[in-house]
């Protein structure tokens, strides 16, 4: 064998290697480093190898550059290149991303997996909560009815009463547990985002916080899912409000409590949406799980801890971004959607 076709054989060797390896590693989470910096150290050794004959490797470097934005399953065709040893290290190469391909769609679906158990776990634990007040409250009224039946009467309105506002609780959990499970992919059309930022603030006048609305009239149209968008706005200024009165009770010294809620076009085929309020901040406890099932800071006040994990799952499934700034001063949120919409593809799942 020629000391070429030695460097041919361990270049295909390397790829089999490869192969075998990322459906082992990749779902261990390392799909990223590992898959970039393999493939790059590849492709920098087959460029060595084909750099006096630029035909044989221009199949190679497009291949390789619709990998790095995300395809996977791409194939070099045997027929690109004449040369033997070149066609078996494009068989070898297309091996390769073959694994890469199976090999992310296994991790994707083990994330799924794993993300979908930890919301079960968190969601029993919420079940939880109100059963025990309800339990509490029956056998409050047993034990009243035996052995005394006026005192039975007087607790009766009191005590049903938890169990009301409790089965309640449950219904708005299971209702947005429901809505989270199921949300459906964005059906986009053009949107006027003023117009939806004047509903979400109209639906607010009635607050003690002044909640003002900031949109110009020349606004770019935005193709986005309308209902989902509305969704999201409802959830941030509702949030914000609610923020901004609850420090507006606690700590009048500071003033009456506002919202701001405004859209911007700053350029780059992109629409800004900001809603920020003068409340005393998030928890840095809960800034670190902020996006996640079940998480909120209105426990026992009306909040499910779905709102903001489905007004950032809406946002992403956009293609747009979700930025929060925090501190004792306030909080504002920052969302980047592109004027475009979303790209949908057949593979895209109502299950995220």
């Amino acid at each position: 064998m020629t000391p070429r076709g030695r460097v041919v054989a361990l270049v295909i060797a390397t790829l089999q290697a490869l192969g075998a390896t990322f459906l082992a590693v990749l779902e261990r989470g390392y799909v990223a480093p590992v898959a970039a910096g393999s493939l790059a150290c590849v492709l920098a050794l087959a460029w060595v190898l084909f750099r006096p004959r630029p035909s044989a490797l221009a199949p190679f470097a497009e291949a390789a550059e619709r990998v790095a934005h995300g395809e996977r399953g791409v194939h070099v065709s045997p027929d690109a290149t004449g040369d033997p040893e070149a066609r078996r290290l494009v068989a070898a190469f297309n091996r390769m991303t073959d694994a890469l391909a199976v090999a992310e769609k296994r991790s994707r679906r083990a994330e799924r997996l794993a993300a979908w158990r930890d919301i079960a776990r968190q969601m029993a634990h919420e079940i939880k909560n109100p059963l025990t007040p309800i339990r509490l409250a029956v056998e409050s009224l047993r034990k009243a009815r035996t052995r005394d039946p006026a005192l039975f009467e007087e607790m009766f309105d009191e005590e049903t009463a938890i169990v009301l506002e409790e089965v309640e609780r449950l219904r708005r959990l299971l209702d947005a547990f429901s809505q989270f499970a199921r949300m459906p992919r964005p059906r986009p059309e053009p949107v006027d985002v003023g117009e939806l930022l004047r509903h979400a603030v109209e639906l607010h006048r009635g607050s003690s916080a002044a909640v003002r609305c900031e949109a110009p009239a020349d606004l770019p149209p935005l193709r986005a899912d309308r209902d989902q968008l509305t969704q999201v706005l409802l959830n941030l200024v509702g949030n914000a409000v609610f923020a901004a009165e609850e420090r507006a009770a606690n700590d009048p010294s500071r003033g009456p409590a506002w919202v701001r809620v405004a859209a911007e076009y700053p350029g780059e085929r992109a629409l800004r949406v900001v809603v920020e309020d003068n409340g005393g901040g998030i928890d840095e406890t809960v800034m670190a799980r902020l996006y996640e099932p079940y998480v909120t800071t209105r426990q026992g006040r009306g909040g499910t801890g779905l709102g903001l994990a489905i007004a950032y799952r809406i946002v992403t499934e956009h293609q747009g971004t979700m930025a929060v700034d925090t501190g004792p001063a306030g909080t504002r949120f920052t969302l980047d959607l592109p004027l475009a919409g979303p790209v949908l593809t057949l593979g895209d799942s109502t299950l995220g």
